[in-house]
């Protein structure tokens, strides 16, 4: 299934990316949650931005170390080993006690930390700030999957990588968007990578269900009308062991449907104004989960 249009944005940065207003596979999971928390996080006039956690900071410094690594001195940084803690907004606020008692010297050690990071950012601005340890673990992964066989030879052939797409769902009138780490020139192969615990078949698997990857196959897939989706799959702690898998038809058609079923409750909802939660009305009783029933 190929969309009526598919348009190209080159030169799109991933902040731009993610600016856009349009349904992607991290929406459709939010969807899963709620319509109220897709909403909230998407829609809301005073919306809070997301934050950047480690996970996210790291998962991009895997996807330069492994697909852009000529650009990483350019935009990734270390923090010094010897850097100190980031204070918090707690730690920053002015006590009433005098100078000279410990309530005012830990204050006044907070604002010198605080002094001392804004120095840092300042001085890295625009670049993707990681720990010692964030950047040993990242770069591995990115060695380990350039040094595999099959994930090279297919991030070898001729494509492009992390490039931004948008199109229109003719038959939900919804704006959609994708941005999937690799995809050949001609559009018949996707690649994603994915950092995991467990890169072994069970526990990957496990992994996709959890997180949802196979949404995100199917979007990709039927995006650029491609025959084949491929895992690139990276253990995040030493050996970083490696492994790729092609998606079942299977996993395809559950992503699917999670897929239409999404759009459907967003369009709904954008027709009739209403983003419910978990419901207004009371639920059906509540048990212990299964796996606990003493």
């Amino acid at each position: 299934m190929t969309p009526h249009k598919l348009t190209y944005h080159p030169g799109m940065t991933n902040e731009d990316y993610h600016a856009l207003d349009a349904i992607s596979p991290s929406g459709i999971k939010l969807l899963k949650r709620s319509p109220l928390h897709y909403f909230d996080a998407r829609l809301a006039p005073d919306r809070e931005p997301s934050e950047s956690t480690t996970g996210k900071r790291k998962g991009t410094g895997l996807h330069t170390a492994a697909l852009e690594p000529e650009k990483w001195d350019a935009t990734v940084i270390a923090t010094p080993e010897d850097a100190p803690n980031r204070p918090t907004e707690k730690q920053l606020i002015e006590p009433t006690a005098k100078p000279g008692t410990k309530a005012h010297d830990k204050w006044k050690e907070a604002c010198d930390r605080r002094d001392w990071w804004q120095d840092f950012d300042n001085q890295s601005a625009g670049k993707l700030i990681l720990s010692p340890q964030e950047i040993k673990d990242v770069r591995g992964m990115g060695a380990a999957i350039r040094g595999n066989p099959a994930a090279k030879l297919i991030l070898d052939m001729d494509g492009l990588r992390e490039a931004s797409y948008t199109w229109s769902d003719e038959e939900f009138w919804l704006a959609c968007k994708t941005r999937p780490d690799f995809h050949t020139l001609d559009r018949r192969i996707v690649a994603d990578l994915k950092s995991t615990a467990d890169a072994s078949r069970d526990p990957f698997s496990k992994s996709i269900s959890n997180f949802d990857y196979h949404v995100q196959t199917a979007w990709n897939l039927d995006a650029f009308g491609a025959e084949i989706f491929l895992s690139i799959a990276v253990e995040n702690t030493r050996p970083y062991a490696v492994a790729v898998y092609p998606a079942s038809p299977e996993l395809i058609d559950a992503g699917r449907r999670r897929i239409q079923s999404a759009k459907q409750t967003l369009a709904d909802c954008i027709a009739s104004g209403k983003w419910p939660g978990y419901g207004d009305q009371i639920l059906d009783p509540i048990d212990l989960p299964h796996w606990n029933k003493d």
